[in-house]
């Protein structure tokens, strides 16, 4: 994944920095590295290449010739190559706040957490500007250093107190680290400035702990209902809306509201429900027909929560987290890379080439997935892994770590379809969820999917429903733990006061105690009743 820490160009740097960054290059080669940083500029990544490699034959120590060496090895994707050039402008320019910011960058993409972490800290000890400081918070945020990321919007700010950027930034500071009022009222700050109003509007709602007065919900219908507005505002309002209606209890204008928005969005990314059948009809037949070799015993060390997104698994993973042994790692790519750099080196699709993988390249892929969530596991011997999509790879995860747990978590169909519904996921992200039909399928197929490797793997694959833990939470919490090979904890009862930091839309609200309140799509009634039709519907074209 690419950083998006941003690169200064001569444009953007006072004259005077410009000459300081330059000190010791012969006018020359001065010259040279002006002309380097404005083909850069201008997206000129050949010229500025070449510019850049004469430069490196004339001064290759030069710090400032060594800063752009990284800057190209980051964009190329070479991050150990840009650590190591970055490491050496670095080591002569150690009060360069930008430059370290880079540095922590390279290294967390290249997996070396605690040297990323080590570059952090001597960023935030140089000074900087408002933008320096907030391209460090978004770095470290990307990273999962979330304390190191809220000091640095905080600095921003003491900077440039109405930086609408660095308030946005703070905002998801704050709901990370479970400080709901902090977060709103930044929230609050950005829409009475009338900065970033949609993004703030709909940050405001997303928190879900922070119900709107009768006036802000007035103002915010209003803003929705403004004319020519840009596509993307629109789309944050219009969520934003119809949750706030449905807070309000008008079911039949938040319904109306989340059609309208839905129909939009897919519009816009229309969902490829044929491909996607063929897809799962592949996994079961790779992994039902053709069982997989073993690899190595491996995996105890990590337990994968998987589900349908709004399914309860944020909960799950926040009582499994606040046992000592574990620590939540929340939702990590890494198990989709892997499969992803293998499908690639074979030259064929997941899961075409899974009946040619021998046992020991399944070892293999398993021992890539542990060394990249390595940093997850420095303070417990156990972490979770809660990225919903990975049931798709259910067969896998068995295959490349069969000591792994896998929790498949569920929820009433109905209120995991509706509160999908009702999220606006990132760009490309969860695209089955804009329509009922589509969410309809998605959920079966999961079900479906999720019951296979249950019954295939019953010592490894449990079935956790989210009503079950809610009804009755003592007993299933210690089925769960007893399922996962841990001792029972306590404090996996008081999970809500668990401090971790959470990057998920139920950030704040599994912080709050376990209480059966989250029946939303039962109080439309009959104006549900497409999505219940297409459920039904689902399940019958897909019978077990």
């Amino acid at each position: 994944m690419r950083s998006p820490t941003s690169i200064p160009t001569n444009s953007e740097l006072p004259a005077a920095e410009l000459r300081k960054r330059l000190r010791g290059l012969a006018p020359a080669h001065a010259v040279m590295m002006r002309q380097a940083m404005r083909l850069h500029a201008a997206g000129d990544r050949l010229r500025f290449g070449f510019e850049l490699m004469q430069l490196l034959k004339q001064a290759p120590d030069h710090p400032e010739v060594q800063f752009w060496l990284g800057v190209l090895h980051s964009e190329n994707g070479a991050w150990a190559e840009a650590a190591q050039a970055l490491g050496q402008a670095a080591a002569q320019r150690s009060d360069d706040l930008r430059l370290w910011t880079m540095l922590g960058a390279a290294q967390g993409n290249e997996h070396d957490a605690a040297s990323a972490s080590e570059s952090f800290q001597r960023a935030a000890a140089c000074n900087g500007s408002a933008s320096d400081w907030l391209k460090l918070s978004i770095e470290c945020d990307r990273q999962g250093f979330y304390e190191e990321a809220l000091h640095a919007a905080d600095t921003a700010l003491r900077l440039d107190r109405q930086l609408p950027i660095a308030l946005l930034q703070r905002t998801r500071c704050h709901k990370a680290l479970g400080h709901a009022e902090a977060a709103a009222a930044d929230c609050r700050t950005l829409i009475a400035l009338g900065r970033q109003t949609a993004r703030a509007w709909f940050a405001l709602v997303d928190l879900k702990t922070a119900p709107l007065s009768e006036a802000e919900l007035r103002q915010l219908d209003a803003a929705a209902q403004r004319p020519g507005l840009a596509p993307a505002d629109r789309q944050m309002l219009d969520f934003a809306l119809g949750q706030a209606l449905e807070d309000a209890g008008e079911y039949a204008r938040a319904l109306a509201v989340f059609d309208r928005v839905n129909a939009a969005t897919r519009a816009s990314n229309p969902w490829q429900g044929p491909a996607f059948a063929r897809r799962i009809d592949a996994l079961r037949a790779a992994f039902d027909e053709a069982p997989v070799a073993q690899a190595s015993a491996q995996g105890r060390e990590v337990i994968f929560l998987v589900g349908l997104p709004r399914s309860g698994s944020t909960l799950v993973e926040q009582v499994l987290a606040a046992h000592p042994a574990v620590e939540g790692a929340s939702e990590l790519p890494y198990l989709g890379q892997v499969i992803e750099a293998e499908s690639r080196r074979r030259g064929q699709p997941f899961p075409a080439w899974v009946n040619a993988a021998r046992a020991e390249d399944w070892t293999r892929l398993g021992q890539d997935y542990l060394r990249l969530s390595a940093r997850w596991r420095q303070h417990t011997p156990m972490s979770t892994d809660k990225l919903p999509d990975n049931w798709l790879y259910a067969g896998a995860i068995r295959a490349m770590l069969p000591q792994a747990r896998i929790v498949d978590c569920r929820r009433d169909p109905l209120e995991t379809c509706w509160s999908c519904y009702k999220q606006l996921f990132g760009p490309g992200l969860a695209t089955f969820s804009y329509g009922f039909d589509s969410l309809a399928q998605y959920w079966r197929a999961c079900e479906q999917l999720g019951d296979q490797s249950a019954r295939a793997h019953p010592g490894h694959v449990r079935v956790q429903t989210y009503e079950a833990l809610v009804e009755n939470p003592e007993a299933q919490i210690r089925e769960l733990l007893s399922f996962c090979e841990l001792p029972f904890d306590a404090a996996c009862l008081d999970f809500h006061n668990a401090s971790r930091a959470i990057r998920t839309p139920s950030a704040l609200q599994v912080r709050q105690p376990m209480r059966q309140t989250s029946t939303r799509a039962s109080r439309y009634g009959p104006l549900l009743d497409p999505l219940r039709t297409a459920l039904q519907q689902a399940q019958n074209r897909l019978p077990d």
